[in-house]
């Protein structure tokens, strides 16, 4: 059987690892395909949190890549809650690993892309590939590239993101993109650069996350970030230094922190160092797609299918973006295995069970992480200040609970899940 993975981000070299690791090399060949260019030419930017369901969900596909993560990334098992006045509104538990094997890690998304590129051998990711289309024909599917090269294959897998080209090829556009109405502004400021008080503070508060009206603003080890209503996307002139940082404190410079200083408050110090040149930082409009009857061709075929932001754009409320992707990933490698491998059956029935099996397990469990998304949503969007209390007061409340509220995110196996699903 020939793979081919469209996309070499996270989900799509988790998928490699996972059929490498799920099916015997003499009976499968992958080829992946990138729209850019190889590491060191291509930027991969901004950070974020990768939470125990999907550290367990890499460990069981590269222990390389999960020592790596381990050794480059900062837990942050904690959350700490705040609204602009400074107020703690509590802590939260977010995967700790005395109870899930995982700490909550954040990691640079650079860091996670070079984790899953290892043992990788160099011949297999064809970079500086844009897919142009891809269709079925009698004996499998044919992808065809805008610098008019082309390949077979008897099973495409589209891991090509939020914009994916896979998708708009087998629906015929018909689950494009819609910006959400919210933009994400977020970068890097190195530790040293920081006011000993706020540098400190990160001791006690590894991850802070605060509420307010309008928006929203988080820091940690690595990063900050705030998310903030905006009616259309921000263009590429909006999205220079200047511009950036005029926007974010008059969004942000009024608000507290209880480790303000004299001449130094801290949103403001973060906004000033943050939106320089000298610094790395990302303006990222959201977008979501509408929900899909299914996560593969039309036909019922199974020869494409789609994972990660792909088949199910996932707004980073939710915590789970890269996450779901690496469990999509795993998902398809032990169905391959399961039914193709082990039942030894002829490939386009293998592939007619996989796809159903892949959506019987995985669609349930994504629309109830996208649900919980848009909750947490709604809390980042302009309000009064009735509803900036209520909010408040449910925030307080949410971190009273139990750390077993998080279960059914974060104790999560995949591969768990999967054989659970084919033995009923």
């Amino acid at each position: 059987m020939k793979v081919i993975i469209i996309g070499a981000g996270i989900g799509g070299l988790s998928a490699y690892h996972s059929l490498k690791k799920n099916l015997a090399n003499d009976k499968v060949t992958i080829k992946v395909y990138e729209s850019h260019g190889p590491p060191g030419t291509t930027k991969v930017g901004g950070g974020l949190g990768l939470a125990p369901n999907g550290l367990r969900a890499i460990a069981s596909i590269s222990l390389k890549a999960i020592e790596y993560i381990q050794k480059n990334a900062y837990p942050g098992p904690i959350f700490a809650f705040r609204n602009s006045s400074g107020r703690l509104l509590g802590h939260f538990w977010s995967g700790r690993k005395e109870r899930y094997g995982f700490d909550q890690m954040m990691v640079r998304r650079a860091v996670l892309h070079e984790a899953l590129l290892l043992d990788i051998p160099a011949d297999v990711v064809t970079w500086n590939s844009k897919l142009q289309s891809v269709w079925e024909t009698d004996e499998g599917v044919e992808v065809e590239f805008a610098n008019g090269s082309s390949d077979t294959a008897d099973l495409v897998i589209g891991a090509d993101g939020v914009w994916s080209i896979v998708r708009e090829c087998i629906f015929d556009k018909q689950y494009s993109p819609i910006y959400d109405g919210f933009s994400g502004v977020g970068g890097f400021i190195p530790l040293s650069r920081l006011s000993p008080r706020l540098r400190e503070s990160l001791k006690s508060e590894s991850v802070t996350m605060t509420f307010g009206s309008p928006g929203f603003f988080g820091t940690n080890y690595i990063q900050w970030w705030s998310i903030y209503e905006s009616p259309t996307p921000p263009t590429r002139s909006e999205a220079d230094p200047s511009t950036v940082r005029t926007h974010l404190l008059s969004q942000h410079a009024s608000w507290k922190s209880p480790y303000d200083t004299p001449g130094a408050p801290v949103f403001e110090e973060i906004i000033n160092l943050g939106c320089t040149t000298e610094n790395e930082f990302l303006v990222l409009p959201r977008y979501e797609a509408p929900r899909m009857p299914s996560w593969s061709t039309p036909s019922g075929s199974g020869r494409i299918i789609l994972l990660g932001d792909a088949a199910h754009v996932m707004p980073p409320d939710s915590g789970q973006g890269a996450s779901c992707a690496i469990e999509d990933a795993v998902a398809i490698g032990v169905l391959l295995h399961r039914y193709f491998e082990i039942d030894d059956v002829d490939i386009k029935d293998a592939l007619k069970n996989v796809v159903g099996a892949y959506e019987g397990v995985r669609m349930k469990r994504v629309w109830k992480i996208l649900d919980m998304a848009k909750r947490s949503g709604n809390s980042k969007k302009r309000q009064s200040w009735l509803q900036q209390k209520i909010r408040d007061l449910f925030l307080g409340i949410f971190c009273k609970l139990p750390e077993s509220v998080n279960d059914g995110l974060y104790m999560y196996d995949v591969e768990a899940a999967v054989d659970q699903y084919v033995k009923r």
